[in-house]
């Protein structure tokens, strides 16, 4: 028996021994897990909403669903980060010497094997000229060539440092494009993107045969969300791994989100040929009378940002020449009001010459919109406060443009989707397909404002600055400052789309309005 005993304490003993040998390992295993990021290696399936009934041929899809996911099937020659800035996707290098652009491509297949070339990039081209989605991007270019096999080069009708921006549409296999099957059912253009679509349609696979980075991701499941309340559903139950949406109609979606910046300028736009208009001062008075951070949080619920200048606060080789401030600034707006002749508040409250007359503008909106509605009700109450007299005028969409074009208005409130390569030219220059209310030429704008009798009217600078843009004899930077200088509008603010995305995505993750998939490959579990 106590040979028994004696060999149960041994035993125990040795269990001891090696838990306190084991319960050590562990320990030091956990100090090192910590000290490092955990990295999970293994392949995931995530399901994300598209139409059934839409195409997801990129040059033929309605839904912005089917416009957004075709993306991951085919790859352009560049895509645009979230600041705007150009990545190479097929291309090697992107080359701008004066009014030439030369584009050297990667090696890339086609999912067929086929190799991707120069020919099949100038194919791509003309079917995106005939692309509402991107036919606006290629008013510079004069003709598209193929040099060889590997190299393309855009002729372009002016000096423009950042045309690669608009390089991002898709390429797809030359002859593939408008085909159908027997049934008349459209067989989707043959590209080169991060994934492929399965036989079935039901869901996207890895393209084995992609020339960049894989990913994670291996398949995605496609959930058919033909209308609004079924997106509305499925994003609210947390059925999809990915949501992007833009504007005031936003569905919340549980998990985490980031800003991605739209290009989406809202400004007020001025008649520079009525009036104390004409001046800089009054300009300037209005511009620092506005509240720029009340107007992105009220009237556009926080989806957007104060416009420091004319370019997106993002875009970097101009972020630190724009200096209009967010806030307003009561003793800016005074020292520009006396400049001009209106030095005393009259018992309106508003500040008059010495006649004791204010000038009175009309703010024109569109009364369809109703988030630029309160933006321009917030305006003219901010400038009331600042002393400066503004009524808004809100009318239909073809009453406001009618009114645009014909030059019925003294200011409005405006909204344009600016090209990623940043071109300016058609708001503020005097022959801009959008330049309502600038001058176009130097003659008196005085318009019988009392106590601007015989007041010189200013050298429209914009058309000069542009041209020597255009031309290659100055920089970026130097129309920043010029458009700030003369400020022909008045900046307010950019709008942002929001991205969401499941709580078990733990990193890796931007977007940008040209990709909202922009690191889809990149996305970390």
């Amino acid at each position: 028996m106590k040979k028994i005993i004696a060999v149960i304490i041994c035993f125990c003993l040795m269990l001891s021994v090696c838990g306190c040998g084991q319960s050590t390992q562990k320990s030091n295993a956990s100090e090192e897990q910590l000290s490092k990021p955990i990295q999970k290696q293994e392949s995931k399936t995530v399901s994300l909403l598209c139409s059934y009934t839409d195409s997801f041929n990129p040059y033929t899809a309605k839904t912005t669903a089917n416009r957004e996911i075709s993306l991951l099937l085919y790859d352009g020659l560049v895509k645009v980060d979230n600041n705007f800035e150009a990545v190479n996707v097929l291309a090697s290098s992107v080359d701008i010497v004066d009014k030439a652009c030369t584009v050297k491509l990667k090696n890339a297949t086609f999912t067929d094997g086929s190799t991707v070339t120069a020919d099949d990039v100038i194919y791509s081209y003309k079917i995106a000229k005939e692309s509402p989605r991107y036919s606006y991007n290629f008013y510079e270019i004069i003709s598209a060539n193929a040099i060889d096999s590997k190299t393309v080069v855009f002729n372009l009708s002016q000096n423009d440092p950042y045309f690669m921006n608009l390089l991002t549409f898709p390429i797809i296999k030359s002859g593939t494009s408008g085909l159908t099957d027997d049934d008349g059912k459209e067989i989707f253009p043959t590209g080169c993107g991060r994934y492929v679509l399965s036989e079935d349609g039901t869901n996207f696979k890895q393209n084995a045969k992609y020339h960049g980075k894989k990913g994670n991701i291996e398949k995605i499941n496609l959930i058919n969300s033909p209308d609004e309340a079924s997106t509305a559903h499925y994003v609210e139950v947390g059925a999809t791994a990915v949501y992007y949406t833009e504007g005031d109609k936003i569905v919340r979606m549980s998990g985490k989100k980031t800003d991605v910046n739209l290009n989406r300028f809202i400004y007020i736009g001025v008649n520079s040929t009525y009036g104390s208009l004409a001046t800089k001062e009054m300009r300037y008075a209005i511009s620092s009378a506005i509240d720029r951070e009340a107007i992105c949080r009220t009237s556009y619920y926080n989806n957007a940002v104060c416009a420091t200048g004319y370019f997106n606060p993002s875009f970097k080789p101009t972020k630190s020449l724009q200096t209009i401030e967010s806030k307003p600034n009561s003793k800016i707006t005074v020292e520009n009001l006396s400049k001009i002749g209106y030095n005393n508040m009259n018992s309106n409250g508003y500040y008059a010459n010495t006649s004791g007359n204010n000038p009175v503008f009309t703010l024109l909106v569109n009364s369809e919109n109703s988030a630029r509605v309160a933006a321009a009700n917030m305006i003219a109450e901010q400038c009331k406060t600042a002393g400066i007299e503004i009524k808004v005028v809100g009318c239909t969409y073809e009453q406001y443009i009618e009114r645009l074009t014909s030059g019925n208005f003294h200011l409005y409130l405006g909204e344009i989707q600016v090209s990623d390569n940043m071109d300016f030219a058609p708001l503020v220059t005097s022959n801009g397909s959008i330049s309502y209310g600038i001058r176009k030429n130097n003659a008196d704008a005085s318009n019988g404002v009392e106590g601007n009798e015989g007041q010189e009217t200013e050298v429209n600078y914009c058309d000069a600055i542009m041209n020597s843009y255009h031309s290659g004899t100055c920089s970026i930077a130097d129309v920043a400052t010029t458009l700030l200088t003369e400020l022909p509008q008045i900046p307010v603010c950019y709008l942002n789309g929001v991205l969401f995305y499941d709580s078990e995505i733990r990193g890796g993750v931007s977007a940008s309005h040209n990709d909202i998939y922009f690191s889809f490959e990149d996305y970390e579990f």
